[in-house]
This record gives C-alpha cells, sequence and structure tokens, in this order.
C-alpha cells in the first residue's frame, strides 16, 4: 500500500511539473521544450486557434510570436486521476495575453481550463491529449497595460522570448534543459 502511494505521489508531482513547464515554455516561445512535453501522436484543441496534431498547435504558437507582447498562464486548482501508465487531468488557469492588433495593443485575459490526457512511456510522463475551456474572458481593447507606475517602472521588463531577463539570471535552467 505505501509504494503504491508513494508512487502516486511521485507521478503526481511529475504531471504537476510538466504542466508548470508547459507555462513557462509557452510564456517564453520555447517551441523546444513545448514539443517535448508533448508525445509526437499527441492532439491539442484550442479552439479557433488550432485544432489538432501538436505539431499544428506548435506551428501557430510559432506564427503568432511576433503579435505576442506579454503572455503569462497561471495554474491555480490541479486535479488528476492516475491509473498505471495514464492519467487525466483537469487544470484550471488563468492566462492573461497582450498582443499587437490594428495599430494597438489589445489585452485578453481568459480563465479556463485544460482538459488533459497523459500517458507514461518509458518512464516519462507527457500530453497525449489537450483540449481548453474558456469559462470566462476579458478583452480590453484598447491595452490598460502601463508599466510606468514608479513600483514598476524601474524594474526589469519580461519579455515573451529568450530576451527574457530569467534566461541569463538563471543560469541553472539552461544546464537543466542540456540534461534533458
Amino acid at each position: 500500500m505505501a509504494d503504491t502511494v508513494l508512487q502516486e505521489m511521485i507521478d503526481e508531482f511529475e504531471l504537476r511539473r510538466l504542466v508548470h513547464t508547459y507555462c513557462r515554455a509557452v510564456d517564453r516561445g520555447d517551441i523546444e521544450v513545448l514539443r517535448d512535453l508533448y508525445y509526437p501522436d499527441a492532439v491539442d484543441a484550442h479552439g479557433g486557434f488550432s485544432a489538432g496534431a501538436v505539431d499544428q498547435f506548435l506551428q501557430q504558437i510559432s506564427a503568432a510570436r511576433p503579435y505576442i507582447r506579454s503572455m503569462q498562464h497561471h495554474i491555480t486548482t490541479v486535479n488528476f486521476t492516475i491509473t498505471g501508465t495514464t492519467a487525466e487531468g483537469e487544470i484550471y488557469t488563468i492566462a492573461v495575453h497582450t498582443l499587437a492588433g490594428g495599430g494597438r495593443d489589445v489585452d485578453v485575459v481568459v480563465g479556463g481550463r485544460y482538459l488533459d490526457k497523459y500517458e507514461k512511456r518509458d518512464g516519462t510522463w507527457k500530453i497525449v491529449e489537450r483540449t481548453i475551456v474558456t469559462d470566462w474572458a476579458r478583452v480590453d481593447d484598447p491595452s490598460t497595460m502601463d508599466l510606468s507606475h514608479p513600483i514598476t517602472k524601474d524594474t526589469l521588463k519580461g519579455a515573451p522570448d529568450a530576451t527574457d531577463p530569467s534566461f541569463d539570471f538563471l543560469s541553472s535552467w539552461a544546464v537543466n534543459r542540456e540534461q534533458r
């Protein structure tokens, strides 16, 4: 019994890490890491953005990168059911986007969920199917983003790509990525 509970805890930890790694990779535009989170035969249904093979989703993300000013995906409630080498997850998320559009920036904030199916192949959990559910959304057109306040004015500014300050500051992450 204890071994079963321990394995379930380890599997859930690995699934949580997978979900959180997805958020950082999509926010920083790290397509290589994103690709590694899915099995090659995976599907991802992101509504009108893309639906189908994971490669189509990754192509859409790559094509959208020039229009993304900033993006953050926040994970809140996480529920997994694990059965051996398969698992399902309902992952609550708040996704904040500032996008270039029509000569002005637009903010889109989405509260929703990822409905995920995972498989553990050769000891590694990855996504085999993801469906996006939108529970609510808010659009500010034009954007209300303002980084001029004294609290934010002189801080480092995030970027949706490898120019983000975290890439230089978190040097151990590059080492960990190479070891994957």
